[in-house]
């Protein structure tokens, strides 16, 4: 039985090993095994059997908790045009900060990525092909919620280090020394708020992870969207 549980490892293999995934190995392998020695008793060669037990069960995805079945290629082109909008309204909004090193080299980053975005999503949007639109894979939307959850605690962590460190930097010897704090002129006023406004604008990353469940919903295989085509 070693040829089927080789078999049952290679469907469980993109899949990281927990609870889960070993209950349900355990479960599809003894069904197997089980229609094996069905097939056997009934006169089957032992090898054609091994083959008809493989050829009755190629896929496990639908077996996991939280995957969803969607039309993966309109689910990609949505959520390229959605990032592609986010990132040009990000590099529009560092124009404006532009005057100080941080908002440059965020103006020029978001201005790449808009542009490899847009080359993908213009490719992708000339592809008149029904099938490819048609095409259906597996995603789990549990685990876009997780690294959704996981996306917003890591900018939230990273807004409050980098407003400490900014302050520190920019106010320590005033508060160490108790010293009141001094800004001359409306052009030193607007270079501490550009530092302190800056790391803000990388909210579009959270926003990227932010839309997946809802567009994994909209795409989801089903009545409503079978009825659209």
């Amino acid at each position: 039985m070693n040829s089927l549980k080789n078999h049952v490892d290679s469907m469980f293999s993109k899949y990281k090993e927990n609870k889960q995934i070993k209950e349900l190995k355990y479960e599809v392998l003894s069904n197997l095994e089980a229609k094996v020695e069905d097939l056997t008793a009934n006169g089957m060669e032992y090898s054609e059997a091994i083959t008809k037990a493989k050829e009755s069960i190629n896929s496990i995805d639908y077996l996991i908790d939280g995957n969803r079945k969607v039309y993966i290629n309109k689910y990609k082109l949505e959520y390229m045009q959605i990032v592609l909008l986010y990132s040009i309204i990000a590099w529009i909004i560092t124009i404006l900060v532009n005057i100080i090193w941080p908002g440059i080299i965020l103006n020029m980053v978001f201005l790449i990525c808009s542009i490899v975005i847009g080359i993908k999503y213009l490719l992708l949007n000339t592809k008149e092909d029904y099938q490819y639109f048609q095409c259906k894979s597996f995603i789990n939307i549990e685990l876009a919620f997780k690294i959704r959850k996981m996306a917003w605690t890591i900018w939230l962590l990273f807004i409050v280090v980098y407003t400490l460190f900014i302050t520190a930097i920019q106010f320590g010897s005033n508060i160490w020394f108790s010293r009141p704090v001094s800004i001359t002129g409306p052009y030193q006023f607007a270079e501490v708020a550009i530092r302190y406004f800056v790391p803000f604008i990388s909210i579009m990353i959270p926003l990227f992870f932010n839309v997946a469940p809802k567009l994994i919903s909209r795409y989801e295989v089903g009545e409503d969207n079978e009825n659209e085509e």
